[in-house]
C-alpha cells in the first residue's frame, strides 16, 4: 500500500509522481495543496497590489484591449478608483482559492466524463485530488513571483511581467503592441509545462490506461482553448 500521508505526496510529486498519484487514488485530499496554492497566491496579490499603482494598472489593463479611447479609459480609471483601495485587497486575495475551486472542478468534471465514458473507474473526488496535487510546482512561479516584487519597484511594473518564469520574461520580450493570443501564450510560465505532464502521469496511474491515452485527454482541452483564443483573436 502506498504511504498516503500529505508529507509523503508531496515529496513524491517531486521525486516519484507515480507513486504520488497511486497514492492520491487510493485515498484523495485535495485540500493540503489547494491550501497551498491559495495561500500563495493571495499572498503574492497582496504585495502586488499594495504595491502597485492602482490608477496605472487599471489604465495599462484597459489600454491592453485597444477598444478605448484615451478618454474613455480615463472616465473608467477614475470610476473604479472611487472604491476603497480595501476593495481590490479583498478581492484579490479571496478571488484565488474560489478561482482554484472552480478550475479545478471543471477540470475534474472533465475528466470524470472520460472515465465514465471509457468505464475506467476513477470517481470525481479522485480526480479533483490528482489535480490539486499535479498543481503543486505553481509554488515555485509564486515563490519567483514573490521574490520578484520584493527586489523590483513595483509601482509601475505590469501584471504580465509580474513571474520571471513567463516564456516574456525568460525570453526578453517585450509585449507591449502585441495581440491578445501572443500575450496570453507570452505569460505563460515554463511551470505550466511541468503542471501539464504531472497531469498527464496523474490521468495515465489513476485511468490505467496508455500514457498516449492519457496525454489526448490532458491535451485535448488546451488545444481546444488555444484555438477558441486564435479564432476570436483573428476575427
Amino acid at each position: 500500500m502506498a504511504d498516503s500521508s500529505s508529507g509523503s505526496v508531496l515529496v513524491n510529486i517531486f521525486t516519484a509522481p507515480s507513486a504520488a498519484f497511486a497514492a492520491i487514488k487510493e485515498r484523495p485530499n485535495p485540500w493540503v495543496p489547494l491550501l497551498l496554492v491559495s495561500i500563495g497566491t493571495a499572498l503574492v496579490s497582496y504585495l502586488y497590489l499594495s504595491s502597485v499603482d492602482l490608477a496605472w494598472m487599471l489604465d495599462h489593463q484597459l489600454s491592453q484591449g485597444g477598444n478605448l479611447t484615451d478618454e474613455q479609459r480615463t472616465q473608467a480609471v477614475d470610476a473604479a478608483m472611487k472604491l476603497p483601495k480595501g476593495a481590490y485587497y479583498v478581492f484579490g486575495t479571496l478571488s484565488a482559492p474560489l478561482s482554484y475551486l472552480i478550475y479545478y472542478a471543471l477540470l475534474a468534471l472533465y475528466f470524470t466524463a472520460v472515465s465514465f465514458a471509457t468505464n475506467d473507474g476513477v470517481k470525481f473526488g479522485q480526480w479533483f485530488a490528482a489535480i490539486a496535487w499535479s498543481m503543486v510546482p505553481l509554488l515555485f512561479g509564486l515563490a519567483a513571483t514573490f521574490v520578484n516584487l520584493l527586489v523590483s519597484d513595483a509601482r509601475f511594473l505590469p501584471p504580465e511581467q509580474l513571474n520571471p518564469l513567463s516564456f516574456a520574461n525568460l525570453l526578453a520580450i517585450d509585449t507591449e503592441g502585441a495581440s491578445t493570443l501572443e500575450r496570453s501564450l507570452l505569460s505563460v510560465s515554463v511551470i505550466a509545462l511541468w503542471v501539464v505532464g504531472l497531469l498527464i502521469v496523474g490521468h495515465q496511474v489513476c485511468s490505467q490506461r496508455s500514457i498516449i491515452r492519457s496525454a489526448v485527454v490532458v491535451l485535448g482541452p488546451i488545444v481546444a482553448i488555444a484555438g477558441f483564443v486564435a479564432i476570436a483573436a483573428a476575427l
